[in-house]
């Protein structure tokens, strides 16, 4: 298995679909849990993407594309960035956070094309199953992310007895009280639309703020096999957790993961000419690991490995370990 571990050291998936100048068609939806990811092209014979540069930092996830227009004719792309859905019924009492609060853009997005910054639109919706009910939230006042906290708590204190009950039976509330966590599940994209010129490049790059959370890990849970092979973690990276939790009285110590999508790529015909990817563990006392083989240490925080021709295989899940809770989120 392939694997990446130094001492000392890490959601949405971009959807690009490519549309006539006439009729420009929409992007499909895609996304899962909380996971992140990059742009996703669908098959096109025209279009191919000759690099991609990703790089992964506990706090932002930057990654620079560079399309190439093969034909002699201009191209009209739609991208969408369709942001992780939050799922109320899993997360309400979690102690999951956004990483910007109370805005329908909780990942921070932005977007720049040929170095130009764009505004794209953002579509918000809301669903309980596959039932939409993005016009009932709203008739209410409720936020379409059920984790702005916040902003639901302020609203279901607005509402009447019989609103907050029909709410409930509705199986939207977990109860009928202002104190109810929502159950219904946010999902948000934003979208817009880009001339690509003929025989030509475009360069597209963007940047979020991983979701995420932090964990106590103890050295029993970090030796189970499912655990060392979700981040191919060797010898070498266990004993560096054991290390860290023997270091303090309670016997463990805390992990962090920020996971990426890659294997989405795949939607398009071709490979990505070349394809780097650049880690930054952030402080050199921590740790990481993950599952990229001849991964090369490029500085004191920095890991960096590198494919051509690269047909993306597996997704990537990083682990960073630190006994700093504040380093890993927990201000």
């Amino acid at each position: 298995m392939a694997r990446g571990w130094a001492a000392g050291m890490v959601p949405g998936t971009l959807m690009l679909a490519l549309a006539s100048l006439a009729s420009p068609a929409r992007a499909n939806d895609s996304a899962a849990t909380l996971d992140a990811g990059g742009l996703v092209l669908v098959r096109d014979g025209e279009i191919e993407l000759a690099s991609e540069d990703l790089r992964i930092a506990i706090d932002r996830i930057d990654v620079d594309y560079v399309f190439r227009n093969r034909s002699t004719a201009p191209r009209t792309l739609r991208f969408a960035f369709p942001l992780p859905p939050i799922d109320g019924a899993e997360l309400s009492f979690s102690a999951l956070s956004l990483p910007v609060r109370g805005s329908a853009n909780f990942v921070g997005f932005t977007v720049k094309a040929d170095g130009k910054v764009i505004e794209p639109a953002l579509e918000e919706r809301a669903f309980l199953g596959a039932q939409e009910v993005t016009e009932r939230l709203r008739r209410h006042g409720l936020p379409l992310n059920p984790l702005r906290r916040e902003e639901l708590e302020s609203a279901l204190k607005r509402l009447a007895p019989a609103d907050l009950d029909a709410l409930h039976k509705a199986g939207l509330l977990s109860e009928p009280s202002p104190d109810a966590g929502a159950q219904w599940r946010g999902e948000a994209k934003f979208h817009w639309e880009q001339t690509s010129p003929a025989d030509a490049e475009l360069r597209i790059s963007h940047s979020y703020a991983p979701v995420a959370g932090n964990w106590f890990l103890a050295p029993k849970e970090a030796a189970a096999r499912d655990f060392r092979a979700r981040y191919c973690l060797d010898e070498a990276g266990l004993a560096g957790i054991r290390r860290l939790a023997g270091a303090k009285p309670e016997g463990y110590t805390r992990a962090f993961e920020v996971p990426y999508i890659v294997t989405t790529a795949r939607n398009w015909a071709g490979r990505i000419g070349r394809f780097t990817l650049t880690v930054d563990k952030g402080r050199a006392d921590a740790l990481v690991s993950f599952c990229r083989q001849g991964v090369r240490k490029t500085g004191p925080t920095t890991f960096v490995w590198e494919a051509r021709d690269y047909v993306p295989d597996s997704d990537l899940r990083v682990l960073l370990v630190s006994n700093d809770p504040a380093f890993l989120g927990d201000r």
